[in-house]
């Protein structure tokens, strides 16, 4: 993954131009894509980040200067659509990053929905999207273009599937800090593509716990 340039040639998630400020949606804010927040506000991107947990996001504005704008809410309560809405009409959303593997269909296209067309989001799917079924070998090849048409919410949303790492002791899940730097990387890749992090395959070898 080319993690300086996106789809305009600019980086930053959809950045408009010299000077412009990226505004990034990233939900999963103080979880697996916290460092991505982090990361993101370093460079100058403005994040409204989403998340359940008030107190860690009003933790997360006051580290990161103001960069991040905390958005605490549910996002399966009612009224999502329109809290985006309030969150973007300033300034609209470049991209977003988004790791919600409880959402609903619906709530996942309104996530999507909230980015203007041709701007980049990136949906990340935990490992059970590639887990084998009937016939399918445990250690055959596999890629996100094996996923159902219904993983992505969006023409043009970039899949990153979540596997793990093999070590000579045992596989591991891969931390935040991975999650995020791969997360970005699908971001700003150009061109645009679906992404697996890690392995999926030998199924046999997916970390129990």
């Amino acid at each position: 993954m080319d993690s300086n340039s996106d789809d305009n040639g600019n980086g930053n998630g959809g950045t408009e131009g010299p000077g412009a400020t990226p505004h990034l949606l990233v939900v999963g804010a103080t979880g697996a894509l916290l460092p991505a927040v982090r990361a993101a506000t370093a460079r100058g991107a403005t994040v409204t980040a989403l998340a359940r947990n008030a107190t860690a996001l009003r933790d997360l504005e006051r580290d990161t200067g103001g960069g991040a704008r905390p958005l605490a809410r549910d996002f399966e309560a009612p009224g999502l659509r329109e809290a985006l809405s309030r969150a973007a009409r300033d300034r609209p959303f470049t991209g977003a990053l988004l790791y919600c593997p409880l959402a609903t269909p619906a709530t996942v296209r309104t996530l999507t929905e909230a980015v203007p067309p041709g701007r980049p989001v990136v949906l990340l799917l935990t490992s059970a999207h590639a887990e084998p079924h009937g016939e399918e070998g445990d250690a055959g090849p596999w890629s996100p273009a094996l996923l159902p048409p219904g993983a992505r919410p969006a023409p043009g949303c970039r899949l990153l599937v979540l596997g793990w790492r093999t070590r000579p002791e045992g596989s591991r899940w891969h931390t935040a800090e991975e999650i995020s730097e791969a997360a970005l990387g699908a971001l700003d890749a150009v061109p645009s593509g679906d992404a697996v992090l890690g392995r999926v395959r030998p199924w046999s070898t997916r970390p129990s716990a």
